[in-house]
């Protein structure tokens, strides 16, 4: 599988590093798992990947849309930035995930800014082909539909977190859903940093320093960023104590693995 050759762009000057090596399949990622073949291969020849070191402009709000995004591997946080110059995190984009919306209409812009946390790579389709190909294609349509409903579903999701929970809740659960799945003890490193995770959780940094010394109590040590679960089933209780049912992570990839058989 081919990809067609990127051409020099700002985000390039801002960082990014243009390459080629090992393109993935389009089929792996979950918005084209659906599409048909001819609109696969059309997206096939107009994809290009790059890559962004920490901190590199993606995209910037007020900028015009010129690609559809979708992160490969890293992580990218979107921000809305205030007319005072104030930036809030607006969320955190991974492995898979589309970054902002494609465009519907020539001469949009960037609602929002996307910057690199950490070494991250990204799948850039031009715009306005995008565009063209989802009223061409009723199957790439479909997917990007579904696209949208699965991210205001997340959002809604996330609104109930910042209005119905605590910091302890919130830490609870983002713990819980990074824990691998079928593990009763686990150990992983923090995807970015605490002021990152605060912000994401809509807490103060230090508001979320007593949530991570409260855990102690339950079986979750961290040092920096690494972290220790002493019991996934015990953090799975206190989620369900704490007020809010939550599934073990094997549960939530078998859920997943229905869905995705559905």
């Amino acid at each position: 599988m081919s990809f067609a050759e990127p051409r020099k762009g700002r985000a390039n000057r801002r960082g990014a590093r243009v390459t080629v090596a090992e393109p993935p399949s389009l089929r792996d990622l979950r918005l084209f798992a659906s599409i048909d073949n001819e609109t696969l291969a059309r997206l096939t020849l107009e994809a290009k990947v790059e890559t962004f070191e920490d901190g590199a402009v993606i995209f910037r709000q007020g900028d015009p849309v010129s690609a559809v995004v979708i992160v490969l591997h890293g992580f990218v946080k979107i921000l809305r930035i205030a007319s005072c110059g104030d930036e809030t995190l607006i969320g955190i984009n991974s492995d898979g995930e589309t970054v902002g919306q494609p465009p519907s209409s020539a001469n949009e812009t960037y609602c929002v800014s996307a910057e690199a946390i950490g070494p991250t790579s990204v799948l850039k389709f031009p715009a306005a082909r995008f565009a063209r190909l989802v009223k061409e294609s009723p199957s790439l349509s479909a997917a990007v539909v579904q696209d949208s409903k699965d991210k205001i579903a997340a959002l809604i999701l996330e609104i109930e977190s910042l209005k119905a929970q605590n910091a302890d809740q919130r830490l609870a659960h983002f713990i819980l859903s990074l824990c691998p799945p079928g593990e009763e003890q686990c150990r992983f490193r923090l995807p970015y940093d605490k002021r990152l995770i605060a912000a994401r959780l809509g807490v103060k940094q230090e508001t979320l320093s007593r949530a991570f010394a409260k855990l102690r109590d339950h079986g979750v040590r961290t040092e920096t960023r690494d972290v220790l679960v002493e019991s996934v089933s015990r953090l799975a209780d206190l989620c369900d104590q704490l007020g809010r049912q939550c599934r073990l992570p094997s549960e939530r990839s078998a859920q997943s693995a229905r869905e995705d058989a559905a």
